[in-house]
């Protein structure tokens, strides 16, 4: 018989599982770490102004300047060119060079143009400006968007009780990550971005919208998802003048497919390599098809139907998962039930 292992709880130590009342508190607090991540509310200077400069303070580094942005465009261009500027003036460098920097590229992002704000970062830093901006990805950190692993480290000191020497070093970046949004931190100063105004996602908590953008700034700028994939603009804006052309002719596989999902697959098939695989007289219970994109390891599979509310509707089908490659199969998969208690509804809504 395999022996229960001990549940051990000490402030250096917890080991042997977690008890019902641990996952019970666990779930709780990775739904509040989700509300962080989901924060729209404006970044409130008095909160994170302090804590940045707690982690300077805690990491043995001089207290540095503290800039709030109102969006990552404009942290980006910003960063790129006051790094430039103080590493070119590292021994005379104004004090307002930060500031100026994200003054002047905020003005442009209003504009909701990134080569304006580019333009920007290279009148004030040249081309050494837009190479220290293509670096920022390299060095930004999350904020309150990386509460995944905030939710794990702090479950561990509030819930299983550790009191590790580090937790002390710990507090001020766990607060940087409650009151404020993504961050890069230099030598001299630290950017800190303000929360969306709109945060928009499906049901798996990944950014999607259908009608507009998944995250907006303030000054706004914003971005578009679908279902988890980063789209252009105007695929989600203008989606009824959405040219098929233009989304097979995208390189990346996982917007292509969801740009297919966005304009409709039944729209695409005219565009698409495709072949009907079984065929039912009943349009509502319609056609299972086999569909070949260009850079998807094999076909794919849909179920394609007329639904009396929605119209022609392709819906995904696993092909492994059915047990005979006919329109009833695919049927009775989705409904989900196996093929000899399946049948077909008398009315559909």
């Amino acid at each position: 018989m395999n022996k229960v292992p001990e549940i051990i709880r000490t402030k250096l130590r917890a080991e042997g599982g977690i008890t019902p009342e641990e996952k019970a508190r666990m779930a709780e607090h990775s739904k509040l770490w989700i509300s962080r991540a989901m924060r729209t509310k404006p970044i409130e200077p008095s909160k994170i102004i302090p804590v940045i400069k707690e982690i300077y303070a805690v990491s043995g580094l001089k207290e540095p300047r503290v800039v709030i942005v109102p969006s990552p465009l404009v942290m980006a261009f910003a960063y790129g060119a006051s790094a430039a500027i103080w590493h070119k003036r590292k021994t005379n460098a104004t004090d307002n060079a930060t500031r100026n920097a994200t003054d002047k590229a905020t003005d442009k992002a209003t504009d909701n143009a990134e080569k304006l704000a580019a333009n920007a970062c290279l009148d004030l830093a040249g081309r050494f400006g837009i190479l220290c901006a293509r670096r920022w990805g390299a060095i930004y950190q999350g904020g309150n968007m990386w509460s995944a692993s905030e939710s794990y480290l702090t479950a561990c000191r509030d819930i299983l009780g550790l009191e590790l020497p580090d937790h002390k070093k710990y507090q001020p970046w766990g607060q940087a990550a409650i009151h404020g949004g993504f961050r890069v931190m230099h030598e001299e100063f630290c950017m800190v971005c303000d929360f969306p105004e709109i945060l928009n996602v499906n049901d798996n908590n990944q950014p999607h919208c259908e009608d507009g953008p998944s995250h907006k700034w303030r000054d706004g700028w914003a971005l578009y998802h679908w279902h988890g994939t980063k789209v252009p603009a105007h695929w989600i804006e203008d989606k009824s003048n959405l040219d098929p052309n233009e989304i097979l002719k995208t390189e990346n596989v996982e917007q292509r497919a969801a740009g297919c999902q966005i304009i409709g697959w039944h729209k695409m098939l005219d565009h698409l390599d495709h072949k009907i695989i079984d065929s039912d007289p009943d349009p509502e219970h319609g056609d299972l098809i086999e569909v070949t994109l260009d850079g998807l390891p094999e076909p794919e599979w849909y179920l394609k139907f007329e639904c009396p509310r929605n119209g022609v509707m392709m819906e995904g089908v696993n092909r492994r998962e059915l047990s005979e490659p006919t329109v009833f199969a695919a049927q009775a998969w989705k409904s989900p039930l196996p093929n000899h208690l399946f049948t077909y509804p008398k009315t559909r809504t």
